[in-house]
């Protein structure tokens, strides 16, 4: 008898101990866990991160997840709180494919999801190597960014650019809601590339249209590239540039000042001054700013002003300063080469900082944004030597620099307490402050780029090095 309960007990003892064994630490008997995945199949590259994303519930609460992919030595465990217990989790967990794994490469991603009673269920994620992320590549042949289209020439607006995209283009679209120009085109058999050239009118009145190229590529998640294009259709130019950069340069690559905007504007008579650094400088007249196309005056084979995209340079014999007036719609021009009576900054790079003004020497240096260790304190513009600005032997109106670009960038280019300073504002001008204007925000490319603030000219050039 005696025997018989000790056996009884015994047994009671052992189910209990499995009991608070499989329910873990005596959380009672529950459903299993269930996970939902936003997607069985993921795609990733060599260098790249992915993300993993999956709703996770358990009725009773959640234990932990453990992911894992063995090949790529990723085996993470999420373990969750119990006090209080937590029923539901939206996992989103991030991981970076190594370098040296093969872009044709296939993997399982396991993830284990365990609940509190010691349930517990598998769910496997393909994860594929060949993704391809970027956006189709819109390049634009005509019409450019800012395009001046003259109305008093022509009304007609050729829209032709080139599309790109590696995994196949599935449609391209062009709409301008202004102009009435919504057109879809779907592509048959998936082409890596294509090209769209149409001629639109545009109606009589004088305006500002953005054109907007979307286009989309065939890829199993679907990339898509979107460009904006700006157009001025006008009765007359807003603007004239002088360009004084070989046909066919990208208008585009420098920071400021490149082409340079005009200085005086009356009527259709637009007015420059320049500067030719070396003798039989050439230069042409730009009807917009950022390409040669369509509007670009040059001279045509008896030496006559035209608007010629294969015009032929204009030549500013010596070097020095000029004064230069063009009128595009009469097509006359003179230039007058000229002496500057403007003030010398002289023998910047030897400034002094100094708080007794009569002891203090100017330098010029940069306060601003975009421009690396600048800010807005003109004492960092003194401290900071590598942005001060030297005299250029070759010239003594001009303070040369060279500056590293971090972006967007804006500028005032000051001596201690803002004296002496030039704001610059928009166009590449470079006003001595005080000034009416805030200053110019201009994008830039991250890199070197060297610095010519012209203050004779009161124009800034930044371009890249």
């Amino acid at each position: 008898m005696k025997k018989n309960i000790f056996l009884f007990f015994l047994a009671l003892f052992a189910v209990l101990f499995t009991g608070c064994q499989n329910n873990e630490a005596g959380f009672p008997s529950s459903e299993k866990p269930t996970v939902v995945v936003a997607t069985k199949e993921i795609y990733g590259a060599p260098t790249r991160k992915f993300e993993i994303k999956a709703t996770l519930a358990d009725d009773l609460g959640l234990k932990s997840i453990q992911i894992q992919i063995p090949e790529l030595s990723l085996d993470k465990v999420i373990t969750f709180a119990t006090d209080p217990l937590l029923k539901s989790y939206d996992l989103s967990y991030f991981f970076e494919i190594p370098a040296n794994r093969g872009t044709s490469e296939v993997f399982k991603i396991k993830l284990t999801i365990t609940d509190v009673s010691g349930n517990s269920i598998d769910e496997d994620i393909n994860l594929r190597l060949d993704g391809e992320f970027a956006a189709p590549a819109i390049s634009m042949v005509s019409p450019k960014e800012g395009a001046v289209i003259l109305l008093s020439t022509s009304k007609e607006m050729p829209v032709n650019f080139v599309v790109n995209d590696d995994s196949g283009i599935d449609y391209v679209q062009v709409k301008c809601a202004e102009l009435g120009i919504d057109e879809m085109i779907q592509l048959s058999n998936s082409p890596q590339s294509y090209t769209f050239n149409k001629t639109y009118t545009l109606p009589v009145t004088a305006a500002n249209y953005v054109l907007t190229i979307t286009a989309k590529d065939k890829f199993a998640i679907p990339n898509t590239g979107t460009l904006n294009v700006n157009i001025v259709a006008t009765n007359e130019y807003p603007a004239i540039y002088l360009c004084d950069q070989p046909k066919g340069t990208n208008l585009t690559t420098d920071a400021v000042g490149v082409p340079m905007y005009f200085h005086e504007k009356n009527g259709q008579d637009f007015e420059f001054k320049y500067y030719a650094d070396k003798d039989n400088k050439e230069v042409y007249f730009l009807g917009q700013e950022s390409d040669f196309a369509p509007h670009c005056f040059g001279l045509n084979e008896s030496g006559s002003l035209t608007d010629d995209v294969a015009s032929a340079p204009i030549v500013l014999p010596a070097k020095g300063y000029y004064s230069i007036k063009v009128n595009p719609n009469t097509l006359v021009y003179t230039v007058t080469k000229y002496t500057p009576s403007s003030k010398v900054w002289a023998d910047v790079a030897n400034g002094l900082w100094h708080d007794v003004e009569a002891q203090r020497r100017p330098f010029v240096s940069v306060c601003g944004a975009g421009i690396k260790g600048a800010d807005w304190d003109t004492w960092t513009a003194w401290v900071q030597t590598g942005l001060h600005l030297a005299n250029n032997p070759n010239n003594p109106y001009q303070l040369v620099g060279e500056y590293t670009l971090t972006g967007t960038m804006e500028a005032t280019f000051t001596g201690q307490w803002w004296s002496p300073s030039w704001r610059l504002i928009k166009n590449g001008i470079a006003t001595m402050s005080p000034g009416e204007n805030g200053n110019a925000k201009y994008p830039a490319a991250p890199g070197i780029y060297k610095v010519v603030l012209d203050t004779e000219l009161e124009r800034v050039f930044i371009t890249k090095k």
